[in-house]
């Protein structure tokens, strides 16, 4: 099992996935929008992997960090949780909104994910409330203008300029970090 990897970005791919090149092999590594927004191509980076493997693949799910690993495992054990979907709720919201979400049993919040229904939003807060570790204080969803900070970084990141950015971020309502990336990336084809 693979379980940290360390090398330098080769590829980013607006989807979730990413290519890191450690020494000389190149490693498909699924992220979530919350980590591919912290990454440049041509960098340097670590990334905690969690080995992903079925009858039928092997993937690598990579994070910025051990704690958002951790939540990750602990979101995939719960039943109806795949792999996908543990990256979706990831992808949507930061580690510390979704603890927040689910110690305060906030279905509504944890629903808005693409892929989670209200039924298993409420069976992921049944399963993993109080058993999960406890985020740092503070709002249960971030200031707008720190997730449109964090689309247009992803976008430079991807190689846009400034203008292309600009242009974009016209066209992209409020709402999430993987929603306002997806129709960023939407506006910049």
């Amino acid at each position: 099992m693979i379980g940290w990897l360390k090398g330098t970005v080769r590829e980013l791919d607006p989807a979730g996935f990413l290519v890191l090149d450690v020494g000389g092999v190149g490693y498909d590594v699924a992220v979530s929008m919350q980590t591919l927004c912290t990454l440049e191509n041509g960098a340097k980076t670590e990334l905690f992997i969690h080995t992903h493997v079925r009858e039928d693949q092997l993937m690598l799910f990579g994070f910025a960090n051990q704690r958002e690993r951790a939540v990750f495992r602990q979101l995939t054990g719960v039943s109806g949780i795949g792999a996908r979907m543990g990256m979706n709720l990831l992808s949507g919201m930061s580690v510390e909104q979704l603890l927040a979400a689910i110690e305060s049993a906030d279905d509504a919040a944890i629903a808005r994910t693409p892929g989670i229904g209200k039924k298993t939003a409420q069976r992921l807060i049944l399963e993993l409330k109080g058993k999960l570790p406890s985020g740092e204080s503070g709002a249960a969803r971030p200031a707008v203008n720190s997730v449109a900070a964090d689309v247009r970084s992803a976008l430079a990141n991807l190689g846009y300029k400034p203008a292309q950015i600009d242009a974009a971020m016209k066209h992209v309502e409020d709402g999430d970090l993987e929603s306002m990336f997806r129709a960023a990336m939407k506006a910049v084809a």
